[in-house]
């Protein structure tokens, strides 16, 4: 076969005057190859390379470096930045100065005795009522007490949102139907403002702020995000110390800042590989620890918006997570049935974060939630440092249908609270420690009591 009878298409501009295609013996003379300046030599063989092909190595070199994976910030997301770190730090400052103080010459005796009289009165933990909620269809997916623990915020997977009475569980209000078309996953109440605020996310997408006062019959929302996320949402939690800021998280595999005052969404958030399930904002506020059914928690800077650490010892997804009143332990609650401890205090030295896994339960476990002491301090004795009470335990419940109670100073469990007939999907721990409160598939909300408290 005569190669040079073989047509090579160009992908150089021909010109007009030639309208057959050319074959080898046609393109160029030698005369013509030895006088382009843009013919490279190669072995042998004299091959012309065009001025787009000669500059391909340079431009595939500007676009890697034009390249970029994130997405510049606004000046809204600047300024909140900002504020965050002028509060979180005066936050910080007070934390760290208390917890100088309490290391300076300990009574190891005085505290050991104090220990041991907490987790006495933990281990008097009992079932103090029980209750259904009127209309209720479904499970009750989670609970939460108000800042003062003076009321009891429910969410339901038929989409409706129950403020309860903590004392006797007898329903105050409940939100007008249709403010939440799917499940409610997210539920949260403000501690920093001086109203009792409740911020919602459901299923279909949407954000409820709600203003709940003692004279509603009927609550409804003070503001409402619809499609703040292309999925389920997850959980939605108030910045502790910055009420007007509020983070999501979703399905969509994002979670996102949002103020609350303009209803902007100022960061939207990539990171995670599956579903964004949970999260919880440290007591500072300075940092964001999502948990994701990756099986992974990364610690997001919002001063900054960078990753600080990705923690990845779990074997299945996280369900839950939540920071320790002391600012530096982390629990995660995990499908693989344990509850992971953190110490963030090792980043610095390179080492294994991780503190302590405790084998909760036998099934999921559905939330972790720390004692996180406000407004009162019943939990501690008058002539003890009541500075030990607030994280001194923690609660978690699980598919397995129990909560249990574990102590933060060595993560042995205290007390198992049985009496929930199907799945526990949600805890959480009063102001002063003296209750506790789960819900579950049964569509019962039950509440614990220490009668020694």
């Amino acid at each position: 076969m005569d190669l040079s009878e073989i047509p090579i298409i160009n992908d150089t501009k021909s010109s007009t005057r030639q309208s057959h295609t050319r074959t080898p013996r046609e393109l160029r003379t030698d005369e013509e190859y030895e006088a382009d300046p843009h013919t490279q030599e190669v072995g042998d063989a004299n091959i012309p390379m065009s001025e787009d092909e000669d500059s391909v190595e340079e431009d595939e070199e500007e676009e890697e470096e034009e390249d970029v994976f994130y997405t510049p910030g606004t000046q809204e997301l600047y300024d909140a930045r900002i504020e965050i770190l002028n509060q979180s730090l005066s936050r910080a400052s007070q934390r760290i100065d208390t917890l100088k103080q309490n290391a300076k010459d300990p009574d190891f005796i005085k505290h050991l005795k104090h220990r041991r009289n907490i987790n006495s009165k933990l281990a008097t933990y009992g079932l103090y009522g029980s209750q259904l909620i009127p209309g209720n269809t479904r499970a009750i997916s989670i609970v939460r007490f108000s800042k003062n623990s003076d009321l009891i915020a429910c969410g339901s997977w038929d989409g409706s949102i129950s403020i309860l009475n903590s004392q006797d569980l007898t329903t105050k209000t409940q939100a007008v139907s249709g403010s939440h078309l799917e499940k409610v996953g997210g539920l949260d109440w403000s501690f920093a403002s001086n109203e009792n605020l409740l911020i919602s996310g459901a299923n279909e997408g949407t954000i409820n702020l709600w203003n709940i006062t003692d004279t509603q019959d009927k609550i409804k929302p003070k503001l409402t995000i619809k499609d703040a996320h292309s999925s389920r949402i997850t959980k939605t939690l108030f910045h502790p110390i910055i009420s007007k800021y509020a983070i999501s998280t979703s399905f969509d595999q994002t979670w996102k800042l949002w103020d609350l005052e303009t209803s902007k969404c100022l960061l939207e958030q990539e990171g995670h590989s599956k579903e964004v399930f949970c999260g919880s904002i440290h007591p500072d506020g300075s940092l964001f620890a999502s948990g994701g059914l990756d099986g992974v928690s990364h610690i997001w800077d919002l001063r900054s918006g960078r990753s600080i650490a990705r923690l990845q010892k779990h074997m299945q997804g996280i369900y839950s997570t939540d920071w320790s009143p002391n600012g530096y332990h982390l629990a995660t609650a995990s499908g693989d049935c344990t509850v992971k401890i953190w110490d963030l205090r090792k980043l610095d030295r390179g080492g294994d974060n991780e503190l302590f896994s405790i084998p909760a339960h036998k099934k999921i476990v559905s939330e972790v939630r720390f004692f996180n002491k406000r407004n009162c301090g019943n939990i501690v004795d008058q002539e003890q440092e009541s500075t030990y009470s607030t994280g001194a335990f923690l609660a978690t419940s699980s598919y397995d249908g129990l909560v249990n109670i574990w102590s933060s100073d060595n993560w042995i469990k205290v007390k198992t609270l049985e009496g929930h007939t199907e799945k526990v999907m949600s805890c959480d721990i009063n102001g002063d420690g003296s209750q506790i409160i789960s819900s579950g598939w049964d569509r019962s909300i039950k509440i614990w009591q220490s009668y020694q408290i």
